[in-house]
């Protein structure tokens, strides 16, 4: 599977799985090797996570915010570190 339908798969709330597995879909959280980045609350908020990386997950990143832009209930965080589980540490 592709990273924009394993990102088509976080938004549809499924889990899923890139074919080199380091983008993955599970439960409310899309993980980049082994960083979230993005989350989905229990309030049906979505929080993306903006830090920079690689330049990988910068496209992943990137696909990502497209994906999400215009909708409700979206903010972004940024300074989190590498290996994060959980982005609502880091909202303001």
């Amino acid at each position: 599977m592709n990273n924009k339908s394993v990102i088509n798969a976080f938004v549809n709330g499924k889990s899923a799985m890139s074919s080199n597995g380091n983008l993955k879909s599970f439960g409310n959280r899309l993980v980049s090797y082994y960083t979230t980045i993005a989350q989905r609350l229990d309030n049906g908020t979505i929080v993306l996570n903006n830090t920079k990386y690689s330049v990988s997950t910068s496209k992943i990143q990137k696909w990502t915010r497209v994906t999400f832009f215009g909708k409700r209930n979206v903010m972004e965080v940024t300074s989190v570190p590498l290996g994060a589980t959980d982005l609502q540490k880091y909202m303001k």
